[in-house]
């Protein structure tokens, strides 16, 4: 059994992994495993293997991917973690709340009911409220038709201090409820509690599953702010939100493209107008979870901006920040010396249109919807709208105006796939910057290498603060955090625990890790590295909240974390609370020999497996496919002996050098 068992134990368990699959793609039995074409790329010969007895499926083909039931349902159906972990555990019938606790779960079903109370109320009023009238008329004026303000739910809240409170009230809903779902707030002053909306034409604010997570407010008369959110709730994080994506997200995936604009009323006529792949992001800059959740239905993102430079330049920065959260591909690439080796590249394709000066998509597409087709379409590349913004607003003429130029387009043509279109900027930067082309391609490289290691100067500023902070990470102020004693055997997911474990503990080793992959050439650390799931999805919010700007704090970090996460999350930190105190030179020198060794293990495994497939194969008679398969594992054979030899003289040559600096420059390395 795994160091930290939970309800994924029992949902995996209970699923047929063979009967899920083949609700997807046929397949067909082959001694003890199962084969059939893969579900996740077009093929004509079946590379795609179930293993039952693991409960595991592996793609041998173009995908070189596999993992569990649970990954997957998240690749195929496009879902989260949590998701996924719902979907599977209401088919096989695993009572989440029992896992969860019931008093936590039953205060995110109140939180959700309130919302959706209010939702109701502030809809009645706007139908039939006399008060209303002046939020009737503008969106009369808007041109928003009344089956579109039934579908978004649209609403007003009155100019009354205490009409929805007085309403849920007598619903039943408690006050600490109300409060806690934003709806209400409390006067320090006067000792007493109102609305949060006044007078204000309402937009509810639903997560992808359509549930009320919030509300937007846009005010009527010249009261001040024009819009207000929500605040911050159990529910609602507006960095998270994607506004609309309940009702785009299958335009989004069939037309495989999203347009993302600003406002609730452009994303409402765009829906209304039959452009259903419109959502728009709250706040002026696009965030790593919003662009995450798109990505699950598309790669090609168009930002429909406005004509106004500096909030054109707002949201550029944003995504140019944003973008290295966006998930990568690996692509082969031939290096100068001859050999192919792969690469991170950006998986993503992302367009930037401008629309007409002084216009809004509401009002492009109420008025000229060719217009808003021709706007979309014209979208130009991210990189050719860098290079317009940088040539406008660079001063190319001084050496410093050339070298922010250079700093902010190399990072971008780095991450072109293509090697033509990689040159074809090359050379555009090398004429606007009037440097040659060799230089320019150099620090294109550096960025390649750069990436590949996945360290950014924002990690490297977060690991500053978090070196001096490390003990937060066994504090018992993590929710859930279980009395632990050290275990003698872990099981099958012994090793990535540990590993685990004791980087969530040292966080700065993450960073540090990243650098020693990239001064010896191999892979970065990356989510699909951990076998478990769960693991995968607590070390990829890791790496997000390290690439942020906030200083460590364990108890921010956990509320990153989807709650099914915070009793794994809670385990592995009282685990890690056990281990002996080490010295800092101790403690890389694990992490490294422990990154090392799981990979071998994972390349072992990987090869028994294969070796296993091709026995089944050879007694089943279908030589062909037995030959294919021996073929990838010599291939294999040959990379995890030299993995082998690194995995010796990585250690003794990096320790060696270690521990000669070791009391002068050992916490600069």
């Amino acid at each position: 059994m795994s160091m930290v068992g939970s309800v994924t134990d029992e949902v995996k368990q209970r699923v047929d992994v063979v009967e899920l699959i083949s609700r997807y793609t046929p397949l067909k039995r082959a001694g003890s495993v199962y084969k059939g074409l893969c579900p996740f790329h077009s093929e004509r010969t079946p590379s795609f293997v179930v293993f039952p007895h693991t409960g595991t499926w592996h793609c041998f083909g173009a995908c070189g991917t596999g993992g569990d039931v649970f990954a997957f349902v998240m690749r195929k159906e496009n879902l989260t973690f949590r998701e996924a972990l719902e979907m599977l555990a209401h088919q096989v019938g695993v009572d989440l709340s029992a896992a969860e606790g019931n008093d936590q779960r039953n205060q995110r079903d109140q939180l959700y009911a309130a919302n959706a109370a209010a939702a109701a109320f502030y809809h009645h009023t706007l139908l039939h409220h006399p008060g209303a009238e002046a939020a009737r008329a503008y969106l009369q004026r808007r041109g928003i038709d009344d089956a579109t303000a039934d579908a978004f739910q649209l609403g007003y809240a009155p100019a009354l201090w205490s009409g929805l409170r007085d309403h849920l009230l007598g619903r039943d809903f408690s006050l600490d409820v109300l409060l806690e779902a934003g709806l209400i707030k409390r006067s320090e002053e006067r000792q007493s509690t109102y609305d949060a909306f006044r007078h204000r034409v309402i937009f509810p604010i639903c997560d992808r599953q359509g549930r009320v997570i919030g509300f937007g407010g846009r005010v009527l008369d010249d009261g001040t702010p024009k819009y207000l959110n929500t605040a911050e709730t159990p529910l609602f994080h507006k960095s998270h939100v994607v506004y609309g994506l309940d009702r785009a997200h299958r335009a989004i995936r069939e037309r495989d493209q999203v347009v993302i604009v600003e406002g609730y009323m452009d994303v409402i006529a765009a829906h209304q107008f039959g452009y259903n792949n419109v959502v728009a992001c709250m706040g002026t800059a696009l965030t790593t979870e919003q662009l995450q959740q798109l990505q699950r239905f598309t790669n090609n993102f168009v930002l429909a901006l406005d004509a106004d430079a500096a909030g054109q330049q707002a949201t550029i920065r944003g995504l140019n920040q944003a973008r290295q959260a966006l998930m990568r591909v690996s692509k082969p690439v031939v290096t100068p010396g001859g050999k192919v080796q792969l690469e991170d590249r950006l998986g993503a394709n992302l367009f930037i249109t401008t629309l007409p000066e002084g216009r809004d998509p509401d009002d492009v597409i109420r008025q000229d919807a060719p217009l808003w087709e021709h706007t979309v379409a014209a979208a130009k590349p991210l990189v050719d709208f860098y290079f317009d913004a940088v040539a406008h607003q660079s001063d190319l003429t001084s050496a410093r105006g050339k070298g922010e130029a250079v700093a902010e387009l190399t990072p971008l043509i780095a991450e072109l796939s293509d090697a033509i279109e990689q040159q074809h900027y090359i050379q555009r930067l090398s004429r606007l910057v009037q440097v040659d082309e060799m230089t320019i391609a150099s620090r294109v490289q550096a960025s390649v290498r750069t990436a590949r290691a996945g360290v950014d100067s924002n990690r490297r500023r977060t690991s500053a603060s978090a070196a001096g902070e490390t003990s937060a990470a066994t504090s018992p102020a993590i929710s859930g955090a279980p009395a632990m004693s050290r275990p003698e055997a872990f099981g099958r997911y012994d090793q990535e625990d540990h590993l685990l474990a004791n980087l969530l503990a040292n966080v700065d080793l993450v960073v540090w890790l990243a650098t020693v992959t990239d001064r010896y050439h191999l892979a970065p650390v990356q989510p699909q590295d951990w076998q478990h799931v769960e693991n995968q999805e607590i070390y990829r919010a890791l790496q997000q909240y390290l690439s942020s700007d906030e200083p460590w704090d364990v108890e921010q970090f956990q509320a990153t974390l989807d709650r099914s996460l915070h009793g794994r999350l809670a385990r592995l930190l009282a685990y890690a609370a056990t281990l002996p105190p080490r010295d800092p030179l101790t403690m890389r020198e694990g992490v490294v020999k422990d990154m090392l060794r799981l990979r071998l293990d994972q390349m072992s495994s990987e090869t028994m497996r294969v070796r296993y497939l091709q026995d089944e194969l050879q007694r089943a008679g279908d030589l062909e496919a037995a030959r294919s398969f021996e073929k990838a594992n010599n291939l294999r054979a040959r990379e995890m002996a030299h993995l082998q030899r690194q995995s010796v003289r990585i250690p003794q040559e990096l320790f060696r050098k270690m521990r000669q600096q070791a009391g002068i420059k050992l916490s600069g390395f």
